[in-house]
């Protein structure tokens, strides 16, 4: 136990409205205006608070914002910028304390267990210096939680958001616990939620308070576990090794305007299909199974999956199966919106079975060209080098929802997609 933290030591920070965020933080004309992203897809992505006091949701058509709030500043999404803001903000925690799981992009755990010495600060002070420092560094504002366990940490996060920060010890669990619904409980999903409401349970102070034995028999192990972090018990430790085994990865793209056209729709399904290779490699996996999907202008859709020849990372192995996917889902004449293409059954090559006739010479070259093909898009964005067979692309009308980021549109020289040329400067706000 901490000689300063004593058994408070799990740490959760959740950055407050992340994507849009950064984008107020990289044009800081847009804060305190309601700012949203998803220009791209026709559909909201992330909203700033701002925007939410408007009623503006995620999920929402953009007509739908734009009829709640006509002033809605629409942006397209920069994944590239969220990535590296990402990055930076966990590097930021990692000044705290070496022990972090990334759980998502814009939030995270941490274990504060004998840091109590070495930072000789007390919790709300390292708090409230972890939130300085990444708004000072960049321009986002961060919601902190502290307490016994995972569970319990990231309700604390929620409790004061934006831009809050709560310490929960032991002796004041039950005071959270009874202004916290059961629906809000972490880990409780909504099928759980309605069989404990249906009971009578309403707060996270009643959950807590059921007997052991009928929450194991109502809500099974995970369930169990999750009323044992409730309590107090840390049952979900703190894994600060990035996740190494996948079972499916997934790419999808929505194009406006929709088109008829199978050359397009093709290559769309093929750029997802390159996206999820890409990927694939990046996480040191081999897929055994390809998966197409269609959807159409009115969102219905098909989809159906077949069996790779073999265990491969490579795009042109899989090329055929997609070609032959495509072929039994499309309908000529009928008008498309979307493709999605999945990977499943996957393997990590570590643990592969070498085959003693699998090793050729074309083998090894494709091994060569994805390492090359990685290592550019690696360092100039995603899609800088691609197959020839997406030129079909290129058939798709220019519509204003291919608007690039503004970020793409105003590189400094040395700029990537990847990579920012000079260390960032937080600007004070002009409005």
């Amino acid at each position: 136990m901490d000689h300063l933290y004593q058994d408070c030591t799990v740490l959760h920070v959740d950055a407050d409205g992340f994507f849009a965020g950064v984008e107020q933080a990289l044009n800081p004309a847009l804060r305190g205006k309601p700012v949203v992203t998803g220009a791209e897809r026709g559909i909201i992505a992330a909203a700033s608070y701002e925007a939410k006091a408007l009623g503006v949701r995620r999920g929402l058509q953009l007509h739908e914002a734009r009829r709640l709030c006509p002033g809605l500043v629409v942006l397209p999404s920069d994944y590239e910028a969220y990535s590296l803001y990402s990055q930076r903000l966990f590097a930021i925690l990692r000044r705290f304390t070496p022990n972090v799981e990334e759980y998502s992009i814009d939030e995270a755990f941490a274990d504060l267990t004998g840091c109590g010495r070495a930072l000789g600060l007390p919790l709300e002070d390292l708090a409230a210096e972890l939130r300085r420092s990444v708004s000072r560094e960049l321009g986002l504002t961060v919601s902190v939680g502290v307490s016994l366990t995972k569970t319990l940490a990231k309700l604390c996060s929620k409790f004061r958001k934006p831009d809050g920060q709560t310490i929960l010890r032991r002796e004041h669990v039950p005071l959270l616990l009874r202004r916290t619904a059961v629906a809000k409980v972490w880990g409780l999903g909504p099928a759980s939620v309605a069989r404990l409401e249906s009971l009578g349970v309403a707060t996270a102070h009643d959950f807590a308070g059921l007997d052991a034995a009928r929450v194991l028999k109502l809500l099974h192990k995970p369930g169990y576990e999750t009323w044992r972090e409730v309590q107090g018990q840390r049952v979900f430790r703190i894994d600060p090794e990035p996740k190494r085994r996948y079972d499916s990865l997934m790419k999808g793209h929505t194009f406006s305007p929709p088109d008829t056209d199978p050359r397009l729709i093709f290559a769309e399904a093929l750029r997802n299909m390159a996206a999820a290779f890409a990927k694939l490699r990046r996480h040191r996996h081999l897929a055994r199974e390809l998966g197409l999907g269609l959807r159409l202008k009115d969102y219905t859709g098909r989809a159906a999956s077949a069996a790779l020849p073999h265990l491969t990372s490579h795009d042109g192995d899989a090329a055929a199966t997609l070609r032959a996917l495509f072929e039994g889902l499309f309908e000529p004449g009928r008008v498309y919106r979307a493709t999605h293409v999945w990977l499943g059954r996957l393997t990590p090559e570590r643990l592969r079975q070498p085959d003693l006739f699998e090793e050729t010479p074309a083998r090894h070259g494709h091994t060569q060209l994805d390492a090359a093909v990685d290592r550019l898009n690696g360092r100039y964005g995603q899609g800088t080098v691609r197959p020839a067979a997406l030129l079909d692309l290129a058939l798709k009308p220019w519509h204003p929802r291919d608007a690039p980021p503004g970020r793409q549109a105003t590189r400094l020289p040395g700029e990537t997609g990847r990579r920012l040329a000079l260390p960032r400067v937080t600007l004070a706000n002009p409005v």
